[in-house]
């Protein structure tokens, strides 16, 4: 009997757990259907409302904001255009001065700079960021970065120098930190070399700073060594490269070509001639001057001696 009893308390129990548990399931439903229609039209409004509250914000940002942000765009056109002005206005004036195209390059690039810079300043302040802090935590970044950078803002420091001090300008042909070439440009950070073989070479400025820097100007020297024989009648194979030299229109008339014995070497008497030439003529230029030396030396029977060593034999006597 009693065991009946447990087995139906059992079974009341997960009935009952059961209609705990559809009650917790259906229960909103069940709300929702008691509120009827008037329950959805209340939460419809609710969202709606939500809507207009959203909406409403938005059209105040942008009517409190909108003027700022298009001040501090125009202000910024107008910057832009203001330094573009300016640095034509300068760059022609300094160029009616005659100064040196690096100069107007780095000045013109320095004001546009600052103008811009302050037209973006004024621009944040429109846009209603503040300024004190912004520039507070540049200067401390800044502060950071230069230790950080020492090798490329030493770049930038021998540039000024280079610029200021002039020991070359753009078209110069130089030598320095083991290399040749064209000046084409240059920057505060590094300078571009345009090289013998048209190949662009760019320097870092701090390699040449303190370096021995060999200019050549507009010309590019142009070095000829041919050997004769000792049997040779040396001044009139020093007339011969002399008259190949100055008869070709390519060599530079603005200095004058240097010619004379140079070495006297084991086999032969070594004639050294010395002369200048564009940069792009160069290669053009060699070449043609040293055909142009054999075939004279050939036709005046001037002897260029390969290398030769005398044996001398001694017969000993018993």
């Amino acid at each position: 009997m009693e065991k009946k009893e447990s087995v139906r308390l059992s079974l009341l129990g997960v009935r009952g757990a059961t209609i705990s548990l559809s009650t917790f399931l259906f229960a909103p439903f069940q709300a929702l259907a008691q509120t009827g229609v008037e329950g959805v039209k209340k939460v419809a409004a609710e969202q709606l409302n939500t809507a207009k509250n959203l909406l409403s914000m938005i059209i105040e940002f942008f009517v409190k904001y909108s003027f700022q942000v298009l001040g501090g765009v125009i202000v910024i056109g107008i910057g832009w255009w203001v330094a573009k002005y300016v640095s034509n206005l300068i760059k022609n004036l300094l160029g009616k001065k005659n100064i040196d195209v690096t100069v107007i390059k780095f000045l013109v690039g320095t004001v546009k700079l600052l103008i811009i810079t302050f037209a973006i300043v004024v621009a944040l302040g429109k846009f209603g960021i503040e300024i004190a802090p912004l520039i507070a935590a540049v200067s401390v970044a800044g502060f950071g970065l230069s230790f950080a950078l020492q090798g490329p803002l030493s770049n930038y420091a021998s540039g000024a120098t280079l610029i200021f001090t002039k020991p070359f300008k753009v078209g110069d042909i130089i030598e320095v930190a083991g290399v040749v070439g064209e000046v084409r440009d240059m920057k505060l950070p590094r300078t571009e070399l345009k090289a013998v073989d048209g190949e662009t070479i760019v320097v870092p400025n701090k390699h040449i700073v303190g370096e021995i820097i060999q200019n050549y100007s507009n010309s590019k020297r142009i070095d000829i060594n041919v050997g004769v024989s000792y049997k040779t009648n040396v001044q009139k194979a020093i007339a011969t490269v002399t008259n190949v030299i100055e008869g070709d229109k390519r060599i530079s008339k603005i200095k004058e070509p240097k010619v004379g014995i140079s070495e006297f070497a084991d086999s032969s008497i070594n004639i050294y001639a010395r002369a200048w030439c564009k940069q792009d003529d160069y290669w053009d230029v060699m070449f043609g001057v040293n055909k142009k030396i054999l075939d004279e030396f050939n036709a005046n029977n001037i002897e260029i001696p390969f290398p030769q060593t005398d044996v001398h034999l001694y017969k000993e006597k018993i």
